[in-house]
Protein backbone atom coordinates (compact mmCIF):
# COMPACT_ATOMS: atom_id res chain seq x y z
CA UNK A 1 0.00 0.00 0.00
CA UNK A 2 1.23 3.56 -0.81
CA UNK A 3 2.52 5.79 1.93
CA UNK A 4 1.71 9.25 2.22
CA UNK A 5 2.90 11.88 4.35
CA UNK A 6 0.56 14.61 5.62
CA UNK A 7 2.16 18.06 6.94
CA UNK A 8 0.09 20.00 8.96
CA UNK A 9 -0.27 23.84 8.80
CA UNK A 10 -2.23 25.53 11.53
CA UNK A 11 -0.01 28.64 12.60
CA UNK A 12 2.59 25.88 13.85
CA UNK A 13 4.37 23.64 11.24
CA UNK A 14 4.57 19.90 11.72
CA UNK A 15 6.34 17.86 8.99
CA UNK A 16 4.87 14.22 9.18
CA UNK A 17 8.02 12.02 9.22
CA UNK A 18 5.88 8.91 9.57
CA UNK A 19 3.19 8.43 7.50
CA UNK A 20 0.09 6.30 7.02
CA UNK A 21 -0.55 3.42 4.44
CA UNK A 22 -3.25 4.14 2.64
CA UNK A 23 -4.92 2.43 -0.28
CA UNK A 24 -4.84 5.14 -2.96
CA UNK A 25 -5.30 9.20 -3.45
CA UNK A 26 -8.86 8.91 -2.94
CA UNK A 27 -8.26 7.56 0.30
CA UNK A 28 -6.23 10.36 1.62
CA UNK A 29 -8.51 12.71 0.49
CA UNK A 30 -10.82 11.42 3.05
CA UNK A 31 -7.94 10.78 5.71
CA UNK A 32 -7.10 14.87 5.12
CA UNK A 33 -10.78 15.43 5.20
CA UNK A 34 -10.55 13.98 8.84
CA UNK A 35 -7.33 15.42 10.22
CA UNK A 36 -8.24 19.43 9.31
CA UNK A 37 -11.46 18.58 10.84
CA UNK A 38 -9.65 17.34 13.86
CA UNK A 39 -7.21 20.43 14.00
CA UNK A 40 -10.22 22.74 13.33
CA UNK A 41 -11.71 20.73 16.53
CA UNK A 42 -8.91 21.80 18.55
CA UNK A 43 -8.85 25.45 18.04
CA UNK A 44 -9.48 27.11 20.83
CA UNK A 45 -9.51 30.40 19.20
CA UNK A 46 -12.30 32.84 18.99
CA UNK A 47 -13.02 34.73 15.96
CA UNK A 48 -10.88 33.34 13.01
CA UNK A 49 -8.96 29.89 12.62
CA UNK A 50 -7.00 28.66 9.73
CA UNK A 51 -5.94 24.89 9.10
CA UNK A 52 -4.57 23.42 5.97
CA UNK A 53 -2.60 20.16 5.02
CA UNK A 54 -0.23 18.64 2.36
CA UNK A 55 0.34 15.46 1.32
CA UNK A 56 3.16 13.85 0.12
CA UNK A 57 3.78 10.61 -1.48
CA UNK A 58 6.39 8.21 -0.42
CA UNK A 59 9.22 9.89 -3.41
CA UNK A 60 8.07 13.33 -1.53
CA UNK A 61 6.01 14.79 -3.82
CA UNK A 62 3.24 16.73 -3.58
CA UNK A 63 -0.10 15.23 -4.85
CA UNK A 64 -3.02 17.34 -2.26
CA UNK A 65 -3.11 19.97 -0.86
CA UNK A 66 -6.65 20.92 1.41
CA UNK A 67 -7.49 23.50 3.47
CA UNK A 68 -10.43 24.84 5.66
CA UNK A 69 -11.23 28.57 7.21
CA UNK A 70 -13.86 29.41 10.09
CA UNK A 71 -14.74 33.02 10.64
CA UNK A 72 -16.75 33.74 13.43
CA UNK A 73 -18.46 36.91 14.17
CA UNK A 74 -21.34 38.20 16.64
CA UNK A 75 -23.42 40.78 16.90
CA UNK A 76 -24.59 42.75 20.14
CA UNK A 77 -28.00 41.86 21.17
CA UNK A 78 -31.24 43.61 19.95
CA UNK A 79 -32.16 46.31 22.34
CA UNK A 80 -35.04 45.53 23.99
Amino acid sequence: MPCYYVDRFDGIVVFDDVGVELPDLNAARDYVRAVLTDMMNAESRIGEARCRAAVRDASGRRVLEASLVLTMSTEAPAAA
